[in-house]
């Protein structure tokens, strides 16, 4: 324990200084996957979001996305999209001054709209789903204000189904 309590107190300074603001807002575009009914769909998703510090390694993160339209996900001329807003505490393990690791842990409010043709006729369902979410990142300094972060997150949706993305985003303190 004794050996633990410094190497705490340096992340808690390296911390402290690689994030000396309470509020932060970000832009992240991601790659996402979305699982419908055991198949897959690739598309764009952009996420923005504002974070705020309770303490220099504890934040609040809201955030809302929407991915692009991915076509023949299950079927010829099929297509589906997400939207949906999370909501997560995030914590900060730092690595060094210039930046650290995090990992954020919520809810997720998701809609799916999935369009399909049958006998001409085009046919939507909507799914509505809120459920846990995990993501893990880091975060690395650029200037003083301003952090580029790179992260993964899974999101599942109702039944097996899952949206998961990899993106890198800007962050700007204020």
């Amino acid at each position: 324990m004794k050996r633990l309590l410094p190497l705490l107190l340096l992340g808690a300074t390296a911390s402290a200084q690689a994030t000396d603001t309470l509020h932060q807002i970000y832009i992240q575009p991601s790659l996402a996957n979305l699982k419908i009914d055991g198949s897959h769909g690739s598309a764009l998703m952009t996420q923005v979001g504002y974070n705020y510090h309770f303490a220099p390694m504890i934040a609040m993160d809201l955030s809302y996305y929407m991915t692009a339209s991915m076509n023949d996900i299950a079927i010829d001329n099929d297509k589906a999209s997400a939207t949906g807003a999370t909501i997560a505490a995030k914590m900060y393990f730092p690595m060094s001054y210039y930046g650290s690791f995090y990992g954020k842990f919520g809810l997720n409010r998701t809609n799916v709209e999935y369009q399909y043709k049958v006998n001409n006729q085009t046919l939507k369902q909507d799914a509505v789903s809120t459920k846990p979410y995990v993501a893990v990142g880091t975060v690395m300094k650029l200037f003083p204000s301003v952090t580029l972060n790179v992260e993964y997150q899974y999101m599942p949706l109702a039944s097996d189904d899952y949206i998961s993305s990899i993106g890198a985003g800007v962050n700007f303190m204020f």
